[in-house]
């Protein structure tokens, strides 16, 4: 749950330390907060305290507790990796009697899926469309329409293999 607690530079921030000893003797530890006011915290500690020794918890047992504050200091998070874009795909659709795929094409894409260059079937079309195959890239982008957008590389790939051996 997001707090709006003010951090400013120089701002502290309180937690709740709670120590919860159970009528088998077994403790658990909890820490409660952020919050930006102490009286926040001690709230937290009287209500456990409370809680537990009420006797309609079937006597669970007893909770002590304290408060501790903090200054946090803050910096930079670093940036996230850039996602590659894929350019526009190919917009023409494929014919019924395209020929079957060259192994040339195969060897392409599966070169570029296995090292991870493309993980999209708009990659693989791109790709395609960028080393001058265009009837395979419209078969591909075809199929990626089909399956309105979802279409891994590897997919894509299976499907070139099954055009290749004259399955539709």
């Amino acid at each position: 749950m997001a707090r709006n607690i003010g951090m400013e530079p120089d701002a502290e921030v309180w937690r709740a330390v709670i120590v919860k000893t159970f009528t088998d003797g077994t403790t658990e530890t909890v820490y409660e907060g952020p919050y930006g006011a102490a009286a926040q915290a001690r709230a937290r500690v009287t209500f456990w305290r409370n809680w537990m020794a009420d006797v309609a918890n079937y006597e669970a047992g007893k909770a002590e507790g304290h408060v501790e504050r903090a200054q946090p200091a803050w910096e930079k998070a670093p940036d996230p990796a850039p996602r590659r874009k894929a350019k526009q795909a190919v917009t023409a659709s494929p014919e019924p009697g395209d020929t079957p795929v060259d192994s040339t094409v195969l060897r392409l894409v599966w070169i570029a899926v296995d090292n991870r260059d493309v993980t999209h079937g708009r990659h693989v079309a791109d790709l395609l469309a960028e080393h001058g195959h265009s009837r395979e890239a419209e078969r591909v982008t075809a199929e990626l329409r089909a399956r309105n957008g979802h279409l891994s590389a590897r997919q894509a790939l299976t499907f070139l293999e099954q055009r290749g051996s004259g399955a539709r």
